[in-house]
Order: structure tokens, then sequence, then C-alpha cells
């Protein structure tokens, strides 16, 4: 405590709480906007129906009738919903205060992000550098518009996975594997996408602390995943939760989309002839199993990179590069997968400035993907579905894609000749030393 004291009063503390102020009075001014995904009902709207189901049935009963897979985010409800309960607030779906309920835990969530992502760029700066460019990137994902649509307006909870993944490969680095795991499995209990950061975090864990660090950090892994599930599994639903994670890792509850309004590579298709991604593609293979190989080359590629080059930098680079790839290559990939990348790289940029031109792109790319795909004006809904403007930015993305995975390969064939500072660095210290 006297060292959170201490970093409050000082200068930089200053500067980052002003930071996490605008945060807030941005995303407070937003809080009556809506991001309309659907004619049936808003993600906003599903999560105030969990809020509702858990003040009248209880915590334990969630798995059972809402159709949630969030263990973490019932937790955040339920707490949420019982004090809102007991100052009068009304459990009615298109009650205001009940929209701002389920708006805090991702503004909450966002506020985190930003401060993490100031310790991580503090971690990866020299000191005489450090506090000026922490607290730039800081204010970057603050004011990001990917950030504050996901939040704002979207009331969805991705920066969990971003906070989880920025720690994790962070703790990793640092050589402290139990706390790697931990931030990992915290992630898990929110959504399953922080499983994506397992191989650089792994490789990550291994260079820096060895396989007996690998170990005890799977112990704590273990121990942040199950103690949760406790009351779920005295209640006896142990089956439930089982088919709920089966479901979500075994083609996302039976949806055999080829995209899922990610403009990604499967975008190109005529919306006319578009397959199911159980159909084969050619000879034999279907969309589905190619795009499953394809994603694993990436995963290969960034394992290899994070273990050729074991630093917090190589991590941030290769985990934000496999968020980009799971965005691009799989297929029924959604809108917002993306989003962990912004996160990630936002930190990176201040050493590996050749990164930029991919970072801003994305980040545009992004945005208008989120913004087009659940606008937050009802009757924008599905206005630009099938509009060819989506198809050259999807062109765009899999175009930056391509070149980010030829930075990634040939830093690793050819290190000497990189462009990134600590990559050539490396090489010429591994030469003069043989």
């Amino acid at each position: 405590m006297g060292r959170l004291r201490a970093f409050v009063g000082s200068t930089d503390g200053r500067w980052l709480l002003l930071i996490l102020a605008i945060a807030t009075a941005l995303r407070l001014a937003l809080l009556p906007a809506t991001a309309y995904l659907t004619e049936v009902f808003t993600d906003e709207y599903t999560f105030k129906r969990h809020v509702v189901f858990i003040h009248e049935r209880g915590l334990v009963d969630s798995f059972r009738d809402t159709g949630t897979s969030y263990v973490a985010y019932q937790y955040l409800m339920w707490a949420l919903a019982l004090p809102y309960g007991w100052f009068g607030g009304a459990f009615d779906t298109d009650a205001f205060g009940l929209k701002a309920l389920v708006k805090a835990p991702p503004l909450l969530y966002d506020l985190a992000l930003i401060a993490v992502v100031y310790a991580v760029a503090r971690a990866l700066l020299p000191r005489d550098r450090a506090s000026f460019g922490a607290l730039g990137v800081s204010a970057l994902v603050a004011l990001h518009p990917v950030v504050v649509y996901d939040s704002a307006v979207w009331a969805q909870i991705d920066a969990v996975v971003a906070v989880s993944g920025l720690a994790a490969v962070a703790f990793a680095a640092a050589g402290r594997p139990e706390l790697a795991c931990a931030a990992l499995a915290f992630g898990v209990l929110h959504k399953p996408q922080p499983v994506i950061f397992t191989p650089v975090v792994g490789v990550l864990v291994v260079r820096a602390s060895g396989v007996r660090g690998l170990v005890r950090g799977g112990f704590a892994a273990a121990a942040v995943l199950l103690v949760p599930l406790v009351p779920w599994l005295v209640a006896g639903d142990a089956e439930r939760l089982v088919d709920t994670y089966r479901k979500l890792f075994n083609n996302n509850n039976g949806v055999t989309a080829l995209t899922q309004n990610a403009w990604n590579l499967w975008w190109f298709i005529p919306f006319d002839k578009v397959p199911e991604s159980t159909d084969v593609l050619f000879a034999g293979v279907t969309y589905q199993r190619f795009s499953l190989g394809c994603s694993l080359v990436a995963a290969a590629l960034a394992t290899a990179y994070a273990w050729r080059f074991p630093t917090l930098r190589a991590g941030l680079v290769a985990a934000g590069y496999l968020f980009v790839a799971f965005y691009v290559l799989p297929t029924n990939t959604h809108e917002r997968y993306m989003y962990p990348a912004i996160a990630l790289l936002a930190p990176a940029l201040l050493v590996e400035r050749r990164l930029l031109w991919v970072y801003a792109a994305l980040s545009a790319t992004l945005f208008v993907n989120m913004v087009l795909v659940a606008p937050p004006v009802e009757s924008w809904m599905r206005r630009w579905d099938d509009a060819v403007g989506t198809h050259y930015v999807a062109g765009l993305n899999v175009v930056v894609f391509a070149a980010f995975s030829w930075m990634l390969l040939s830093d690793l064939l050819w290190p000497a000749e990189s462009s990134s500072p600590e990559v050539a660095g490396a090489a010429r210290a591994e030469a003069e030393a043989a």
C-alpha cells in the first residue's frame, strides 16, 4: 500500500489518474448508447436478462437456464445485482438503471486495462524514457475508438481478455510463472479466448522459469479455474459446465457460418454463394479444416518467435499476432476477436516503430467492422452487411496480416537484417559470442 500511495502522489501517478478520469467521463457520456447487433435482441439486453435471472433465481441456477458461458461475469452480475436491489433498483430490462449496471463491469475492466498497459510499457522501456512513453500508450488505449466502443456502447468485456494476455506475457517474461498462468486462467473464467495466448505464454514460462516453472504455473491456473466453480460443482452442475465449454470449443454451438461478421479471409466469397464451413473446399478438405490448418501454421510462427526471442517485446508482438491471426484465418470468427491485439501491440509500438502502420491499419478496419456490424443507431442495422466496400476492407486485413507474418518470419530467418533494434542486437550479440 505504501508503494501505491507513493505512486499516486508522484507526477506519473497524477497523470495516470487524469487519463483514467478522462476515460471514465467519456464512457459515462456514452452510457445511453446501444450497439444494435440483430433485430431480435442486443448483447446488452442479454446481459440485462442475466441480471434479472440471477436476481430472481440466484447465482447457482445461472448455468441452467440463461445459456451463459461467462463464469466470472455471473459473479460480477450477482455482486452488482445485490446492492442494486437493496437500493430499490428496478429489475426491468427497459430500466436505465439496469443499463448502467451491465455497463459497469466493462468500464471497470477498461480502467484496469489502461493501468496494466501503463505498467507493461514501464517494464518495456528504459527508465529515462519510461514515463512519457507509458503514459502515451495508456492514453492511446484509453481513447482508442475500438476500446471505447466495445465497452461504453456495446457493453462487452473484451478488455478482460486483453488484461489477461498482457499480464500473462509480462509475468511470464519476468520469470513469475504462477502469476502468468493465474492471469490466463482469470481471463478464461470470463471468456474462452485467452486460451489463444497459451502457446506464447507457455514458451516464455519455459524459457524464463524452466519446466518446473510451467508445472507450478499449471497448479496456479488450476486453482484459479476451479475455486470459482465450487458453487456449481456442489450443486451438481459439473456436466452442464463441461457441456457449455465443449460447445464453445466445438464449432461454437453448431454454427457453421464461414464468418460471423468478421471481415477476414472468408468475407470475399459473394453472399449469394456463401457455403457452410463444413462444405468441401478442395480435395476433400473442408473450409473449416483448411482454416484450422492455416491457424496452426500462424500459431507455430508466433510460438517459434517467442522461443527465439524470449523477451517481453517479442511476447507482446507474438501474442498480438496470434489474435490478428485468430480474426483473419479461422471460420466462424466474430468481428471483435482482433480486439486483444489492439491492446497488446500498443506498448510494443514504443520499441517497434515498424508496427505503426500495421497498428493504424488494423485499428481503423476493426473499428469500422464493429460499428457497421453493430451500429449505434437501430435503423442502421444490416445496412452494410453485403456492401462492396466491406470486401475491400477484408482484403486490406488479409494483406496487413500477410505483411505482419512476413515480419515475424524474416526476423526468424534473417535476424541480423531485421529492422527491429532488439532482434538485430540479439543477432549481433550471438555472432560476437560465436
